[in-house]
């Protein structure tokens, strides 16, 4: 029931036989929400739902979980996506600061291109042993965000990829990429990626990458860098 979530500040769920973590009618009252730990919850299609058939509203809807730092989820088989994004309701994380995810096979992608908006504060990413991840930032068809001609996260200090089999890159949309904080790459066993962005790259901090074949200085564009890379032999 929705009341009880009102005071709820850790979520820790594992073993349950559930298809949505939060569900819609909790989403206003998570006022309180700093950590989500889930494990083993293999039917869980969604960490919260806001994609409901059809819109209540013609206007857009925001919805803030203002303390929300740390989500941890691993081994969840069945989760297609944290949250579903539409028209009519967007979420926003303002203080999101951690996301590991583990084990999560059903996954194709983290987030929508729309979703990072929100992302401001995120500084840790971690993602590893997903089978069908193929992008970490997805590009949406119906591109709301058209006028913008580049996508930040400001404070992503650390990215770790690993055996990630299908990943073919972060993000592969056709807008610029800036990660103006980012000085950890770690990128091990993504045996499918061909760049890191298809468009320009901006990461002025980062000096080395950690890589499948060691660790080695990045000298100017990070895409050139694994393009390079790949032509020497070498497969992150």
């Amino acid at each position: 029931m929705p009341c009880s979530f009102y005071n709820l500040v850790e979520l820790s769920m594992r073993d349950r036989d559930v298809a949505t973590i939060i569900p819609f009618n909790a989403l206003l009252h998570l006022q309180k929400l700093e950590e989500i730990h889930l494990k083993s919850c293999n039917s869980a299609e969604e960490l919260f739902e806001v994609g409901l058939q059809g819109g209540l509203s013609e206007l857009q809807t925001v919805v803030k979980i203002p303390n929300l730092r740390q989500v941890n989820l691993e081994w969840l088989d069945g989760l297609k996506y944290l949250w579903k994004s539409n028209q009519w309701m967007v979420l926003e994380f303002p203080n999101l600061t951690s996301v590991s995810i583990h084990l999560c096979n059903s996954l194709e992608h983290v987030f929508t291109c729309s979703m990072v908006g929100s992302l401001l504060q995120l500084q840790d990413l971690h993602i590893s042993m997903c089978d069908n991840i193929e992008v970490i930032v997805k590009e949406e068809d119906d591109d709301a965000d058209a006028k913008v001609d580049e996508i930040v996260l400001p404070r992503l200090k650390s990215i770790k990829l690993e055996y990630l089999s299908r990943l073919k890159g972060f993000w592969l949309g056709n807008k610029a990429f800036s990660l103006p904080s980012l000085d950890t790459l770690q990128i091990n066993e993504c045996l499918s990626i061909k760049v890191f962005t298809n468009e320009h790259l901006a990461t002025p901090k980062l000096k080395a990458i950690d890589t499948s074949f060691g660790s080695c200085y990045v000298r100017g564009d990070l895409n050139s860098f694994i393009k390079t890379k790949q032509e020497e032999g070498n497969q992150f």
